[in-house]
């Protein structure tokens, strides 16, 4: 189940779009516990929760205090607490297949892209072939794809996006895509991306 959505400027990431790919498990999993996406409030309920070994229990007096304190208060869905053993239930519900900035390539969007090289792949849609060819050179010296929008719903690949892979799990990254399935979320909650989505559609970048 893939889905794009629009990152939301106000967390400080450039203007993109980000093209998901959801864990249908854990999405079903989330909406029958009742729980969307995780919000880590006191921002380290997930690095509790990326300590604990996901389905296997853990001994809560094995946990650091802060830790103890986590795992106490976080809602429903995400875990299961019981005769001192606590089961970590929730996974990232989501992976990021691609970032795309939309615009002319410029060295100014080339780096507004490049933001992106922590958390996912990352391109370019343009609607004009870049004026200087050196630009291209520089896209591709920097992993960033470059697609040619004709108009039409077709994209030319120029340039080829960099495969990404994460150098390690963190934190960071899953607080990365707990935000970006908030924004799924929101935006399937309304009718016409309902309607969409039931017809196995989604909307171009």
């Amino acid at each position: 189940m893939t889905s794009p959505v629009k990152v939301p400027t106000s967390r400080g990431w450039p203007a993109a779009t980000l093209h998901l790919s959801i864990d249908s498990a854990e999405h079903t999993r989330r909406q029958q516990a009742g729980l969307g996406h995780i919000r880590d409030s006191h921002g380290s309920l997930l690095d509790t929760l990326m300590a604990l070994p996901p389905g296997i229990p853990v001994p809560v007096a094995n946990l650091t205090r802060h830790q103890q304190d986590d795992v106490r208060r976080a809602p429903d869905g995400i875990l299961d607490l019981n005769l001192g053993l606590v089961i970590r239930h929730a996974i990232r519900p989501c992976r990021v297949t691609l970032a795309t900035v939309r615009g002319t390539c410029t060295r100014e969007r080339i780096g507004k892209a490049g933001a992106y090289a922590p958390v996912s792949p990352r391109a370019i849609v343009t609607p004009t072939p870049p004026r200087r060819d050196y630009l291209l050179t520089e896209a591709d010296y920097w992993g960033i794809g470059v697609l040619l929008d004709h108009g039409d719903g077709e994209l030319e690949t120029l340039v080829t996006p960099a495969p990404w892979k994460p150098k390690r799990h963190t934190p960071a990254a899953w607080r990365f895509v707990e935000t970006a399935y908030a924004s799924y979320l929101k935006q399937s909650s309304t009718p016409d991306h309902a309607g969409e989505e039931a017809r196995g559609r989604t909307q171009p970048d």
